[in-house]
């Protein structure tokens, strides 16, 4: 057995390493290629989502903050930032300014969120996933965003909300569940519950951000 084992240790190392010049010689079958988009498909609709985000936020008056400091951010109103690579020191900064917990971070592996704006004495905080479908790993991507809204901030000089941004089909199955399902079930209750505890949060889709975005100005 412990022969058996390193025979394949040393075999499936080296069909890694070359198995995309096999791929090339036969041809890259329709699974692999699947696989493969599969793989990076939640990094390019992260991107798309947070541009999207950003474009109806300019849409009803508001801009990316120029120059990336708490003195800045301060004396802005409606304004946003990216909470990427760029924005995320910006970030960090807000949330220890304001004694802002953000406790999903610390539940979820220190991820950050895609975008925080402002406006007067309010902080909203989104994160945004696109979903057509559940199942596999989406059924843990639609826990964490279920997850963002339940969140409570007990700061004195900012209000801050948590918005759960859910694009795609699945907002749909969330929004008319059939009944038979029990897992949408579960999880439209499990919403209304954070909801209801945390009446600052919201849970849209891009009509519903929209809306909250016409009611804020």
């Amino acid at each position: 057995e412990s022969d058996q084992i390193l025979f394949l240790n040393k075999a499936i190392e080296k069909y890694i390493a070359l198995r995309h010049n096999l791929y090339k010689n036969h041809g890259y079958s329709s699974a692999t290629l699947q696989v493969s988009k599969d793989a990076k498909s939640h990094k390019s609709s992260a991107t798309l989502g947070i541009q999207k985000c950003a474009k109806i936020l300019e849409k009803f008056g508001f801009s990316p903050i120029t120059q990336r400091n708490i003195e800045n951010f301060e004396r802005g109103n409606k304004i946003y930032i990216f909470t990427d690579k760029n924005g995320k020191k910006l970030f960090r900064e807000i949330i220890n300014k304001y004694k802002i917990k953000f406790t999903w971070s610390t539940k979820h592996e220190q991820k950050m969120p895609d975008v925080l704006f402002k406006v007067k004495k309010n902080i909203y905080v989104v994160e945004h996933k696109h979903m057509k479908e559940g199942g596999g790993g989406q059924d843990k991507q639609v826990n964490e965003v279920i997850s963002f809204i339940d969140q409570k901030e007990n700061t004195t000089s900012l209000k801050v909300h948590y918005i759960t941004f859910l694009d795609g089909l699945y907002f749909n199955l969330l929004s008319h569940p059939n009944g038979k399902d029990n897992k949408i079930s579960n999880q439209l209750k499990e919403i209304n519950t954070n909801l209801k505890n945390n009446a600052g949060n919201y849970f849209v889709n891009t009509a519903g951000f929209i809306k909250l975005l016409k009611s804020i100005n």
